[in-house]
């Protein structure tokens, strides 16, 4: 009897011993998850306040400090894309609708090329984007197939003192044509005798993340259209991709060390200035760098700004609706050298970002709600800013200093 006793109290010592123990490895876990819980959320407010961003906050620069000056001509421009400088005399426009337009600068004239380029408008699409190099123009557009639609690229010479475009030939197609007709991109860069094109996803969102829809990616192609040695290159790859993972990316521009940057568009909120980098991916549609689905739901599985796709060096909440981007070199606006300067639609402002040693130190609004919805800028030898608006009777516009 009383050996039963002893063994009873000895099964419920050691009955607490283990509820004390299962206790104590309970409450530690709980509080080292918390804690784990809690840093990861700090280091994501952390990376949230550092690269989302409110351009409502942006100070204005002092107008007395520049003149915003309209530039008149014998036409007016339809919803034009693209406005490249030959010379610090000479420049080009493109239209949406097909037409591509020498302009004269110093005699304040103008004409019409000529061009058997196959564009299609439809849509968000149309004739884009323009690079000029060596003895080639260089035009980005949609193409139409059995009532599908892509963003086609190609090139062609100037003849007869820029009265036409001749020779021209389709170097690249995205594959595959779509039906729809949204997010064609476009924008075009060379590089190193490389061409380099921003390819919109056409409003399919997961072929963001696919090798076999050139949709969403930044294309790399030599400059007669074969392709160079990408990091995608295999048998079930398109091998002219180049980086992944963009929603509709509508900028692209070089810096003075050679790298390239692209603006993005998000959804709503999540616009986005990047680096392109090779084998990249930003993460479309598996994230939406901290925007929302239309209806305000969340993008993707994702998380935002982690190491599981490329970070973007700003990203804009709420949307700016950003078109080009281009890096200031000149002596009309010496404290901009560097800068970052983005043209923005949807508010009709010019952005300067001060970037140096890869981080931003500042965001100011050069100019907004001055001269319509901003599409595309240039800028020549001197620095003076030369812009063009997305909209009908639209004109070329010049930002000088005041000094």
């Amino acid at each position: 009897m009383i050996f039963f006793r002893n063994k009873k109290k000895y099964f419920f010592i050691t009955l607490s011993v283990f509820i004390i123990i299962y206790l104590f490895i309970s409450i530690f876990s709980s509080i080292s998850i918390f804690s784990f819980s809690n840093e990861e959320s700090l280091d994501t407010s952390i990376d949230y306040e550092q690269l989302i961003s409110d351009h409502e906050s942006y100070p204005i620069i002092n107008s007395d400090d520049f003149i915003l000056e309209k530039l008149e001509f014998d036409i007016k421009f339809d919803n034009p894309w693209a406005i490249k400088l030959i010379d610090d005399n000479q420049l080009i426009i493109s239209e949406k609708n097909g037409r591509l337009s020498y302009i004269n600068l110093v005699e304040k004239t103008s004409k019409n090329i000529t061009h058997k380029i196959p564009v299609t408008q439809i849509g968000q699409g149309g004739l884009l984007d323009l690079e000029i190099y060596e003895d080639f123009l260089y035009v980005s557009f949609s193409k139409e197939k059995n009532n599908k639609y892509t963003t086609a690229i190609g090139r062609g010479k100037f003849s007869n003192e820029y009265s036409e475009l001749s020779e021209f030939e389709i170097l690249f197609e995205a594959m595959p044509y779509y039906k729809d007709s949204v997010h064609f991109g476009s924008r075009i860069i060379i590089k190193d005798d490389y061409l380099f094109a921003s390819i919109g996803e056409r409003g399919k969102g997961d072929v963001g993340q696919e090798l076999d829809s050139h949709a969403g990616s930044i294309i790399r192609i030599n400059l007669d259209g074969s392709i160079p040695n990408n990091p995608f290159d295999t048998e079930t790859e398109l091998t002219e991709i180049y980086m992944i993972g963009v929603r509709n990316p509508q900028g692209m521009a070089k810096d003075s060390n050679g790298n390239l940057y692209i603006t993005n568009h998000g959804a709503k909120g999540g616009d986005f200035v990047g680096l392109v980098e090779s084998g990249g991916n930003y993460g479309w549609n598996k994230v939406g760098w901290g925007g929302k689905n239309y209806s305000g739901t969340k993008i993707g599985s994702g998380k935002n700004f982690s190491n599981e796709f490329k970070t973007p060096i700003i990203s804009w909440v709420p949307s700016i609706a950003p078109s080009d981007l281009i890096f200031y070199q000149g002596d009309e606006f010496p404290d901009w050298n560097g800068d970052i300067l983005v043209t923005s639609l949807k508010f009709k402002q010019l952005i300067k970002l001060d970037y140096e040693n890869e981080k931003l130190t500042n965001k100011e609004i050069i100019f907004k709600d001055e001269i319509g919805r901003l599409r595309d800028i240039d800028i020549n030898s001197s620095g003076e800013i030369f812009l063009i608006t997305d909209e009908r009777n639209s004109n070329i516009w010049k930002l000088i200093s005041s000094r």
